[in-house]
């Protein structure tokens, strides 16, 4: 089912996802696997290229995996890296940047079976995009 996160971005999820909003993020949780989404504004002169450069250059030093997306007008970047949880436990995350030319959406998968991430993968990749048109009068 695909849930609105804003009046230009969704996500698909399975039908199966609580979700509740928190501190300005959207929270979707089952057992083991929660994904929290907070979506802002390009800051004022930044590009999608400009801020996913910003963000690839203060990627953590542990990051197992990073990850490239493009899609017709969004970009993606993402990484992956273990996460303790104390008394060596550790889960699996997957966290996101997508962009467009107005706004970006940080999403974190974190999953407690890594054979999960696969699923990961592809709901991030399949986020959809849909920009909100500038309708006014024709001819002005």
């Amino acid at each position: 089912m695909a849930f609105k996160i804003t009046s230009e971005w969704l996500i698909d999820l399975p039908d199966d996802f609580e979700k509740r909003v928190e501190d300005d993020k959207l929270i979707f949780w089952k057992t083991g696997i929660s994904v929290i989404i907070a979506a802002f504004s390009l800051p004022d002169g930044t590009t999608k290229i400009e801020l996913l450069n910003q963000i690839q250059a203060k990627l953590p030093k542990d990051a197992l995996e990073k990850l490239v997306s493009t899609k017709g007008k969004i970009v993606g970047l993402g990484y992956t890296q273990f996460q303790s949880l104390g008394e060596g436990k550790q889960r699996l995350s997957l966290t996101t940047f997508t962009a467009s030319d107005s706004s970006c959406l940080q999403t974190a998968f974190y999953l407690d079976d890594p054979t999960n991430l696969d699923w990961a993968k592809s709901v991030w990749k399949s986020l959809i995009f849909h920009p909100e048109s500038a309708e006014g009068p024709a001819g002005g």
